[in-house]
């Protein structure tokens, strides 16, 4: 049987303290999706039209990202505060 979930070897992108007010926002991106940011950290500049953000790369594609509801029942959301970070089901 193959594991559900598998432990990612790259080096922390940040370190985040459970005092931080720092967001980190797990985006799924499209299966198979050739991606040339793998691992890397990235800005989003937030725009008022309902995208999302969007940010470009140093090979100079560029990419906006959208905010849909979640369509999977089975999705977690890790939600943050400046006591505790918790596991929400959704």
């Amino acid at each position: 049987m193959t594991p559900q979930f598998v432990k990612d070897q790259c080096e922390l992108l940040i370190d985040l303290a459970l005092s931080d007010s720092t967001e980190l926002w797990l985006i799924q991106w499209p299966y198979k999706q050739d991606l040339d940011f793998d691992g890397q950290e990235v800005s989003l500049l937030l725009d008022q039209d309902g995208t999302l953000g969007s940010f470009s790369r140093i090979s100079g594609k560029e990419y906006e990202v959208f905010s849909f509801k979640c369509q999977d029942v089975d999705a977690t959301i890790f939600a943050s505060s400046a006591s505790e970070s918790k596991v929400v089901p959704s």
